[in-house]
């Protein structure tokens, strides 16, 4: 076997590849040989098929079938001996596979970069602290309560925004009905923006029995294309109009957390515990993102193969369908690469220097770590020594933990030659930054 290896690009990489027709010849009859005596055809005893008909019938898919082995154990042998790993599957052209003559082709595929990235040595690095007080323990309570909140018919003249309505609506655009545009006993919270905007607004003040046409006009960004930038007309009628109420803190309430007590002192320190874990896993992820900023920012260079970002754009794609589908069947690829390019680029050029940060620092995996976050996962839930147990001894999982805690390390270690600069927030803010 000969193999030429090129690099058309800094990150593309080509072996052409000849295989001489004496090594094909040999194993072609030895296939042909191994047919000839395992297939059946009519006027002829097993086994007793001449030569001249097995290769008439079967030569060209025994060729085949060489051709695909032989793409497949050359490949894998000359990336062995050079000692690279590809990205994605090789892109096979140029094939040439004629009795007679060398079968000869080419494989084509990226690699990722070597390179020696600049650290973070002496910059500014913003890094969040946060403390939970009483009134963030206060504010998680009335959040509870709005969660359990319970609905009751309202006597009240006109609704207001916090009161739910259920209605029946009809929509025309131009006089004519058009798609999703019809509802009936749709049960809306007014105020909530689960709507179009001005839909919820023209409600208020309506009562039960009340109808009303109201004006909306789409925004330019809806997803529907015949309704971007539309006005349209909503019949609505109000057919049952209730207010909230609001849950005692009582025994009975803190219970259904799962405080048997049912005191509240218990169940405000179980409600800041909780709180407290979740600050801890924000604040660790907001700070390393901090730290990793720098680091993509004073590496803007890196070079990113375009097959790893299109294998990512695909992952984000279908991490997307399965959040936002609603459990229906959603196709991925119906959704727009252009939406995801920037994240996943950002992803890949990330973790190829996160590599070779690792290898610049020469750092591996540090038991201690490894065990802390496997902990930290285990405190959500009612055994957690069965989590543990369960990461430690399955092998898949536990190289997920270990490279998030590889991860982990580079952080620390970048942020020692660092500047580190304190940010106060306040616990709400942290909360609605990782949710933005």
């Amino acid at each position: 076997m000969q193999v030429v290896l090129e690099s058309p690009s800094a990150l593309e990489r080509q072996f052409t590849i000849t295989i001489p027709t004496t090594d094909i010849e040999i194993e072609f009859e030895e296939k042909l040989a191994e047919t000839a005596k395992r297939v059946r055809i009519d006027g002829f005893r097993p086994g007793k098929v001449p030569t001249k008909v097995i290769r008439q019938r079967y030569g060209q898919a025994i060729r085949q079938e060489i051709a695909s082995d032989l793409i497949e154990k050359s490949l894998g042998q000359a990336l062995s001996e050079h000692n690279i790993k590809p990205i994605g599957q090789p892109k096979i052209d140029d094939l040439q596979f004629e009795e007679g003559s060398d079968f000869t082709f080419k494989a084509t595929f990226e690699v990722f970069p070597e390179l020696d990235p600049a650290l973070v040595d002496g910059d500014d690095i913003e890094q969040i602290k946060c403390k939970i007080g009483a009134a963030d323990v206060k504010e998680m309570v009335a959040t509870l309560r709005e969660q359990r909140k319970g609905w009751k018919e309202s006597a009240r003249a006109a609704s207001k925004n916090g009161d739910r309505v259920t209605i029946d609506f009809e929509g025309s655009l131009e006089g004519e009905a058009f798609e999703g545009g019809n509802g009936k006993d749709h049960a809306l919270v007014l105020g909530s923006g689960s709507m179009v905007p001005g839909f919820e607004d023209g409600i208020v003040g309506m009562k039960k029995g009340d109808a009303r046409d109201v004006e909306v006009t789409f925004p330019e960004e809806y997803h529907a294309e015949n309704l971007k930038g539309k006005t349209v007309l909503f019949k609505i009628a109000v057919t049952k109009l209730e207010r909230g109420e609001l849950p005692t803190v009582d025994e009975e309430f803190i219970k259904t957390f799962g405080v048997e007590s049912g005191d509240e002192k218990d169940f405000k320190e179980e409600i800041k515990d909780q709180m407290t874990r979740e600050l801890s896993m924000s604040l660790k992820n907001m700070n390393k993102t901090k730290i990793f900023d720098v680091l993509l920012e004073k590496n803007l260079d890196t070079p990113v193969p375009e097959s790893a970002v299109k294998s990512e754009i695909n992952t984000l794609k279908q991490q997307a369908a399965e959040r936002f589908s609603g459990g229906k069947q959603f196709d991925p690829n119906q959704l727009p690469d252009e939406l995801f390019k920037e994240q996943a680029e950002r992803r890949v050029r990330l973790g190829i220097l996160l590599g070779a940060t690792v290898k610049k620092l020469e750092l591996q995996a540090d038991a201690d770590r490894v065990r802390a976050l496997v902990d930290e996962m285990a405190t959500a839930y009612d055994d957690p020594e069965q989590v543990v147990n369960f990461y430690y001894s399955d092998n898949e999982n536990m190289k997920q933990i270990e490279a998030l805690a590889v991860e982990e390390q580079v952080a620390a270690k970048l942020l020692e030659s660092a500047k580190a600069k304190t940010i106060n927030m306040s616990y709400a803010d942290v909360m609605k930054s990782r949710q933005s």
